[in-house]
């Protein structure tokens, strides 16, 4: 999936314990589809917030934003909603596991709000769990989890419904370094595998190694 940026900003609101923050400025990019790219920047240099409005999750306070051939930054929220569903998976620093569902329903639950049939469901579960090296693990719950494997867990959920798009937020930034080796190999070779953009956050180097290429973000800005 390609995606384009065209002067988009984004400005947070002011609330009542804060003035609005304006946390990226005039952005404009293009990421051709199939690539894996890495967006590096400080912590608060609006990295999350560059994510965050590719997956449709916020809206840019002023510019245009495409995914594809679609601009999501004028669609309804309801087509939001299926875009999200059915053609973008997410992986968050912090797992971001339903503790009450094991291993093998956190994977199923994209395509449970996405009405498949049970015997789909089943078979892709397996095999996506096959993937990330974790078919043992298919009754236990987050709880009982790993680190490095809860963030496996999310990747299977985060693919299990084939998107054309994956955003990873920091995945590595609560790994050891052992297993963040293990996840950034993973991911890659899930890109290496599919036609799917990656678009990958993060502030370590080693993580960057692991794209095709780098834009950099500081103070809200694109500086490639």
């Amino acid at each position: 999936m390609r995606v384009r940026l065209e002067h988009v900003t984004h400005i947070y609101p002011a609330t009542d314990e804060s003035p609005p923050v304006q946390v990226l400025t005039d952005v404009s990019l293009e990421i051709r589809s199939g690539d894996f790219v890495v967006v590096m920047g400080a912590s608060g240099s609006g990295k999350s917030t560059l994510l965050n409005l590719i997956g449709a999750v916020d809206r840019p306070t002023s510019g245009r934003l495409f995914l594809g051939d679609q601009e999501t930054s004028s669609l309804p929220e309801s087509a939001l909603t299926m875009l999200r569903r059915q053609s973008i998976g997410f992986i968050f620093q912090f797992f971001n596991l339903i503790p009450t569902l094991n291993v093998f329903e956190n994977v199923a639950f994209p395509l449970s709000l996405n009405g498949r049939g049970r015997g789909e469901i089943d078979g892709r579960v397996r095999e996506v769990l096959d993937r990330v090296g974790l078919p043992h693990r298919a009754t236990h719950f987050p709880g009982e989890l790993a680190g490095g494997e809860m963030q496996r867990v999310a990747i299977g959920r985060a693919i299990i419904h084939r998107p054309s798009l994956i955003l990873a937020d920091e995945p590595t930034g609560n790994l050891d370094s052992r297993n963040g080796e293990m996840v950034l190999d993973l991911i890659r070779s899930l890109h290496d595998e599919s036609a799917a953009t990656v678009v990958m956050a993060t502030h370590s180097d080693r993580a960057a190694s692991r794209g095709d290429y780098i834009i950099h973000i500081a103070d809200g800005q694109v500086t490639r």
